[in-house]
């Protein structure tokens, strides 16, 4: 190293990393940088006005004077005014956070709705998956596509019926985010991949967006709070990036090739502040996290290995350049005496997918990035797509164009890096004097040795014997100048402004998120409702009045034939006994088979009642049939032709088991009694006489039996007189003839009676009596064959009654013919039942997702309060209250 050089070294190093940083002038300056509590003294290079350290050293020994001057003052207001502005930004990054993670709360139980961009710039609404909302349809209503199942599909679904409902949804459609982006591209098919995303995956993808951009903001909070400012310098592949640090290093310290050599992040740092003025490398292993003061966590190399230490991407990680910057504080951009500065040489862009992916990560570390273009191949897609992504955080990107000394049309070249500039960074093409810059960093490098900084004790080079050549390049001094004043003097801008930008970016897109997300809830809220009230409540409605229409009548028509069935067989039953008895059944074959005629009248009385049972099943089976038919034919009518198309009913099944228990029940034991029945009736039946005047005599002959006297005669005046007009009639008449004949008769009875003497009656009793007696047992003996079916009939008739046979029989049947009908009927209602729950079902999820709209809405409205009152907190921290870019 030359001379100067190395006494420059000394000083520095005999007086601690805060040498330096006082300022010479015919005033003492009274502000210093203090790193320990992120104090400055001077953030401007006008702060600099001595040329050399001694004076420096001089000054820093003088008192300290009583009253500022109006350069302290003027630095101690901007100090005071940084850390407002720094506390102000901390506020505000906590409190986005907060939303951020509301968010994401608020995305995990009623997932939120995304319009992404695909690779065909056009917007499409992604949906969540509990799902529970299905506010965008490819036009399908709610029958057809079931709202959980629905894909991702573009606005264009939505039915629009309001010009206002155009308007609010129109914004949705062009919704341009600059943070929240989800770009999801898998060749010339990302438009597909896109649209067929489920909601689940959406909504994991939105999460973890939502995620990285928590880490992001407490990433650029850190970065806000760190006094030091990180420079990142990074282009596309050979572009001189390591040619443009050393030009600002005047030294070269990083290897230089023409083609790419740089795989390793270097970071430049002052050794005389950070590593106690000893210049090496520091190789930091993939992997660990590093620490200085920890020497586990990385590898000290001399600084003449780095040539080949950028080159072991796969094991090192990072490199820490530690260096010494000959220059004084108004030359050097490491050693400026004012903030700590740290240079990082990045990998070129498109060297792989891997380290491209590393440059982009390393945004929310740094404050101002450098970007290096050749200028001969201008911005590349890599290039274009890390100055957007830059963009949304840093309003000003330092454009370097290198190499311009080869190219021979400058001016046209010129003219097309502005365009693209243009395009990519809007503020940083407003102020391109400032920001970009057209160099040729090998021209500055030019005479310099290869260690570096020892320029010798002079030559052809260093006329002037300083230790530093002499070079002229406006360019590349006007670019120093920009960058050294954009760090130094207009700090607020270039370390706070970023994250400024940041938050109103995110803040924007948050807002624009809670928009669309408000305004498809109120839009959807709206169309559910009309779903609602004008399809699916009304069928529902209409579904359970024909329900219960259709149960009753059903019902009914099961309880009529049962009901039918009952009395059919009850009367068949009871008919039967009635009937039968009035006259023989069998032949009868003579008194010496009295005993068989008996047990085969016996035996076929008994068959006739069980065969009047089986009859009453026959007509309760076709009952049944035509009531099945009834049913079905009603299902069909409700449910369709298909209802119990595949089932026949088979009315030869029915009572199939055997349930008639009679015979085992009647008493049929044969007693002598049974074969003699002897009546006026039946005698006068025996003689011939037919059965219609025997009828005739027994009515009329009942007309005196003294219970149907007491019965006609009236109990009350009011009873005799309004039986008077309807008792006087021929009837009447006729019944007192019938008492004036009787009385006759009995009066001439009595008459003859007198004639009839004791020695008269002794002389007829006895014969008689034999022609009585004979009579009696002739006609006892006679009437055997007609005798026992009567009394048989009577005895059976009996037993039926005691046994209830008829009901026993009837219930039975009644039962068996409603379990048959239960059958379709259960059919037809289960049927129903289900379509009735399939539209309960989708009424409910339909008034759910109503009040989870609700819900939703209130959420997004409540939030885009707060955004807006967190945007205006934003807007309102002032940084170029006393700086501002010209």
């Amino acid at each position: 190293m030359s001379k100067s050089f190395k006494d420059l070294v000394a000083r520095r190093n005999s007086k601690g990393s805060d040498d330096g940083t006082f300022v010479e002038d015919e005033e003492p300056a009274v502000m210093m940088y203090m790193p320990s509590d992120g104090t400055f003294a001077e953030e401007s290079s006008t702060l600099f006005e001595g040329e050399s350290s001694s004076s420096q050293s001089v000054n820093r020994h003088k008192p300290r004077q009583s009253s500022m001057s109006d350069a302290a003052v003027v630095a101690s207001l901007k100090q005071v005014h940084y850390n407002e502005n720094r506390v102000a930004l901390d506020r505000a990054i906590n409190s986005t956070i907060e939303l951020l993670h509301e968010l994401a709360a608020e995305n995990r139980s009623r997932p939120i709705f995304f319009p992404a961009e695909d690779g065909a710039s056009e917007n499409l609404l992604l949906n969540s998956p509990r799902a529970h909302l299905a506010l965008v349809r490819r036009k399908t209503d709610l029958e057809a596509k079931t709202l959980g199942k629905a894909k991702a599909g573009d606005l264009d679904g939505i039915d629009i019926e309001k010009e206002d409902d155009e308007n609010k949804l129109k914004g949705m459609r062009t919704a341009d985010f600059k943070v929240l982006k989800l770009n999801l591209k898998m060749g010339h098919s990302g438009a597909k991949l896109m649209n067929n995303l489920d909601k689940k995956s959406v909504s994991m993808l939105l999460d973890q967006k939502f995620s990285q951009q928590i880490k992001y903001l407490l990433n650029l909070k850190d970065r806000v709070d760190d006094t030091s400012s990180k420079v990142f310098v990074t282009g596309d592949l050979n572009a001189g990036k390591s040619t443009f640090c050393n030009a600002l290093l005047r030294r070269r310290v990083l290897p230089e090739d023409q083609q790419p050599c740089t795989s390793v992040f270097c970071e430049v740092v002052d050794a005389a502040k950070e590593n106690q003025g000893i210049e090496e490398v520091h190789a930091v292993p993939i992997g660990e996290e590093y620490n200085r003061s920890n020497e586990s966590t990385y590898e000290r190399h001399q600084l003449n290995e780095l040539e080949d230490l950028v080159y072991e991407c796969d094991k090192y990680g990072l490199l820490k350049v530690y260096v010494l910057d000959y220059r004084t504080a108004e030359e050097s951009l490491l050693g400026n005496g004012v903030i700590d500065i740290k240079l990082i040489d990045a990998p070129g862009l498109n060297m792989d997918s891997y380290q491209t992916t590393q440059v982009f990560s390393r945004q929310e570390e740094i404050d101002l990035v450098v970007f290096v273009v050749n200028s001969e191949n201008h911005f590349t897609l890599s290039a274009k797509e890390f100055i957007a992504a830059a963009a949304a955080e840093k309003q000003y990107v330092f454009i370097v164009v290198n190499r311009f000394d080869n190219i021979k049309d400058k001016n046209k070249c010129m003219s097309r890096i502005l365009d693209q500039v243009k395009n990519l960074s809007p503020y940083t093409h407003k102020d391109a004097k400032d920001f970009v810059h057209f160099v040729s960093s090998s021209e500055v490098l030019n005479g310099l040795p290869d260690d570096g900084g020892d320029g010798g004790d002079g030559g052809d080079d260093d006329p002037d014997g300083n230790g530093r050549p002499d070079f002229n390049d406006p360019n590349f001094d006007k670019l120093e100048n920009s960058l050294r004043k954009f760090l130094l003097d207009k700090r607020s801008i270039s370390k706070l402004l970023p994250a400024k930008s940041y938050l109103l970016n995110i803040l924007a897109d948050l807002k624009t998120l809670s928009d669309i997300n408000r305004e498809i809830y109120y839009h959807e809220i709206g169309r559910m409702q009309k779903e609602l009230q004008t399809n699916v409540a009304p069928k529902f409605n209409q579904m359970m009045l024909e329900s219960v229409q259709m149960n009753d009548k059903i019902t009914k028509l099961v309880e009529k034939t049962c009901s039918a069935a009952y009395d059919l067989t009850r009367k068949e039953i009871m008919t039967t006994v009635e009937n039968f008895g009035s006259s023989q059944i069998v032949p009868y074959p003579g008194l010496q088979f009295v005993y068989d005629y008996a047990k085969e009248t016996q035996r076929r009385m008994i068959d006739t009642i069980v065969s009047s049972v089986q009859v009453s099943e026959e007509k309760a089976r076709l009952l049944t049939e035509k009531s099945v038919q009834e049913i079905v034919s009603i299902g069909q009518k409700s449910l369709g032709d298909e209802f119990l198309s595949d089932k026949v009913f088979k009315a030869d099944l029915m009572f199939t088991r055997r349930r008639d228990t009679i015979k085992r029940q009647l008493n049929d034991q044969i007693e002598i009694s049974d074969f003699f029945d002897p009546s006026f009736s039946a005698v006068l039946m025996w003689m011939g006489i037919p059965t219609e005047v025997i009828s005739t005599t027994k009515s009329q002959m009942e007309v005196l039996y003294p219970s149907h006297l007491l019965t006609a005669l009236p109990t009350s005046v009011y009873s005799l007189k309004k039986q008077l007009p309807t008792q006087l009639t021929l009837q009447t008449l006729y019944s007192s003839t019938k008492l004036l004949t009787t009385g006759a008769l009995i009066r001439k009875a009595y008459n003859l009676s007198g004639l009839l003497k004791p020695s008269v009656a002794k002389k007829v009793v006895v014969p008689l009596a034999i022609f009585v007696g004979g009579f009696t047992v002739f006609y006892l003996i006679n009437d055997i064959p007609n005798a026992f079916p009567r009394k048989q009939a009577r005895k059976l008739k009996k037993q039926v009654i005691e046994m209830d046979y008829a009901h026993v029989n009837a219930d039975r049947i009644s039962k068996e013919c409603r379990s048959v009908l239960n059958f379709p009927s259960r059919q037809v209602m289960n049927n129903f039942q289900t379509s009735i729950d399939k539209r309960s079902g989708e009424k409910e999820r339909l008034e759910k997702e109503i009040r989870t709209a609700n819900i939703s809405a209130g959420y997004f409205k409540n939030l885009i309060e707060k955004i807006a009152n967190e945007t205006k907190f934003v807007e309102d921290i002032d940084l170029e209250k006393i700086h501002s870019v010209d």
